[in-house]
């Protein structure tokens, strides 16, 4: 049935068939992005980066159909100059970093994952004391209520993008909470202190270290606490994280450009991982397949601490 308002977002009540949720451009998050559908031309998809995320607060991406024609007016099918060139992709929103007072505040050895960091995971791992100190001021390490630790991500302009909050028991495994700094400022228990203009745009945990070590070979990993635990070993290496198997994208990885890096995926990730490398250009790395012999979701950290 045809409609007044020509471009809808998809839904089987506007098109008549199961809605088809992808990955959204902007947070990179897995069937959470809608799609816009012409409904005056068998109700097709627009380009694959017009639509929204479903993650109003935490992403908030929402490029219209109408500031894609305007972005790109010869794909309007009406107008007498159409062609479909290829698109470039929307600009990114101006950044509206997050205020560095935050993180000095939050600064702080009293999260529940750090004092097993600097307790138990130390001396299983022999690392020193001056060396565990190094990583705490490199990487900014932070605590939230009720013990739950902050891995702040700061790019290489030292612009806070958002925290990681996570809830960690005694013996340095996740449960429970998972959430951002930046809800907190939205809706949470800070609200109503995100500065004004503020759209996420995730970077790299440990990002703000490449300047301070520019011949450092770069590895890249998903957990922050695998990262963490490689940076304290004292290998030359300079050690980000992801934050998340899906953490992994084209944009995020522009910081890297010019500089030679390795990527570890977890166990069962090392396809996914290689299909988002292959799309990019013009960058130096390798990914290494040394986890995939062990358990999904196997990673650098597990084999350390469990050969002790």
């Amino acid at each position: 049935m045809k409609t007044d308002f020509r471009y809808q977002l998809d839904s089987p009540r506007v098109t008549g068939r199961r809605q088809q949720k992808t990955t959204c451009p902007q947070c990179g998050r897995r069937k959470c992005f809608v799609r816009y559908v012409d409904t005056h031309d068998d109700y097709r998809y627009l380009h694959d980066t017009v639509g929204r995320c479903d993650h109003e607060q935490s992403c908030g991406y929402h490029y219209r159909p109408s500031e894609y024609f305007h972005d790109h007016p010869w794909m309007k099918k009406e107008s007498p100059n159409f062609h479909p060139r290829p698109l470039t992709p929307p600009p990114p929103p101006p950044l509206t970093p997050l205020p560095m007072e935050l993180v000095d505040a939050c600064h702080s050895t009293q999260s529940t994952f750090w004092l097993w960091f600097a307790g138990d995971c130390a001396r299983t791992l022999d690392f020193d004391s001056e060396t565990v100190r190094r990583v705490y001021e490199d990487y900014h390490i932070g605590s939230a209520d009720q013990g739950d630790i902050i891995f702040w991500q700061i790019d290489e302009q030292q612009r806070v993008r958002t925290g990681h909050v996570m809830a960690y028991d005694n013996h340095g495994h996740r449960y429970g909470h998972n959430g951002w700094v930046h809800d907190d400022l939205q809706s949470g228990r800070m609200r109503g202190q995100l500065p004004e203009g503020y759209v996420l745009q995730q970077c790299f945990f440990g990002q703000h270290l490449l300047p301070k070590y520019p011949d450092a070979h770069v590895c890249l990993v998903e957990s922050e606490k695998t990262a963490l635990i490689m940076a304290a070993r004292q290998t030359p290496h300079l050690w980000l994280a992801t934050c998340s198997s899906g953490g992994l994208n084209a944009e995020k990885l522009e910081c890297l450009r010019g500089r030679r890096f390795t990527l570890f995926p977890d166990s069962g990730c090392l396809e996914k991982w290689q299909t988002i490398m292959s799309k990019t250009k013009g960058l130096h790395y390798s990914i290494s397949d040394q986890m995939e012999p062990f358990p999904p979701n196997t990673d650098l950290a597990d084999l350390l601490l469990q050969r002790g």
